[in-house]
């Protein structure tokens, strides 16, 4: 006998009962089972083995309904997909439950081709910089500096200074802004931590600052005193005003640290929005021979221009 017929004949219902006559059948049959449980204590477990039966016809044919609800709502749903209709269902419950594992993979995939990428580009960027002839001079631009457009293309600079020094093949120029120093903004906070950053990690041959990045790291010793200089080859070509000072921790006297070049005509000539130009080499520059004819070169352009 059909199981689905068999089960409405257990609770004594057509098969073509609604689901109201269901419910409301299968209430009787409990309070009937009940009643019968205390006239007759003697037949409870038998009436209760009868009743049993009659829950399990009746969560059979709800089981039923509810599996035959959901393949009509899978065929009007896939049915579009006609003989691919499967395939498409079974694609969409495997998204669904694992959408977390496979959005995760994903994620995983990018960071690796991400890696590999930035490994190639590291490569490619490490040989390139292989094939280039040594560099002369690094200078870092420190202050309120930026290229006329305000991007981070620094070559232009370079090619300006190279014009200027012929017999050099290769100059690196780095910008580092600090703002003012009393703004007090989160940003401008942000942006001196940057600078730091970059003071401690960059080891440029030459720093040209503009007075509020020497007031504030001029007295920290990132650059080497010039008075020996002073005494020899610069004597020259530098007046009182052009001298800027500091004291260092240790030091009980002020000592000469950078020198304003600001007014040579090759200062006007670089492709860079400035206001104040001054010149200090690092110690223990592996350029420092280059860094002072720098200074120099344009000491001299200032004293020609005069």
């Amino acid at each position: 006998m059909d199981q689905m017929k068999e089960a409405f004949e257990k609770l004594g219902l057509p098969e073509t009962a609604t689901r109201e006559e269901l419910d409301d059948r299968y209430t009787l049959l409990m309070r009937q089972s009940r009643s019968e449980q205390r006239r007759d204590p003697d037949k409870a477990d038998e009436v209760e083995e009868r009743f049993t039966e009659v829950t399990r016809a009746y969560n059979y044919i709800l089981d039923e309904e509810k599996r035959n609800s959901l393949e009509e709502i899978s065929r009007k749903k896939y049915g579009k997909f006609k003989g691919m209709a499967g395939t498409a269902e079974k694609t969409e419950h495997f998204f669904r439950y694992y959408r977390y594992h496979v959005l995760g993979g994903l994620v995983i995939l990018g960071i690796i081709i991400y890696a590999i990428i930035s490994i190639f580009n590291h490569r490619a960027e490490q040989e390139r910089l292989a094939k280039l002839p040594p560099v002369d001079l690094s200078v870092m631009f420190l202050g309120s500096y930026m290229t006329p457009d305000g991007g981070q293309d620094y070559k232009p600079i370079e090619d300006a200074i190279l014009a200027q020094f012929p017999e050099w093949k290769r100059v690196q120029v780095n910008i580092t802004y600090v703002p003012p120093m009393d703004s007090g903004s989160p940003n401008d906070v942000a942006l001196l931590q940057k600078a730091m950053l970059m003071l401690t990690t960059e080891r440029p041959d030459l720093y040209i600052m503009d007075k509020t990045a020497f007031n504030w790291v001029g007295n920290q010793g990132i650059a080497r005193s010039l008075e020996p200089e002073l005494e020899g080859e610069l004597k020259s070509l530098v007046t009182p005003d052009m001298l800027v000072k500091t004291k260092l921790e240790e030091e009980t006297a002020e000592k000469v640290y950078a020198v304003d070049i600001m007014n040579s005509p090759l200062a006007e000539a670089l492709p860079l929005a400035k206001t104040e130009m001054i010149a200090g080499i690092r110690g223990g520059s592996e350029k420092e021979t280059n860094a002072l004819a720098f200074i120099k070169t344009y000491l001299e352009a200032a004293k020609t221009n005069q």
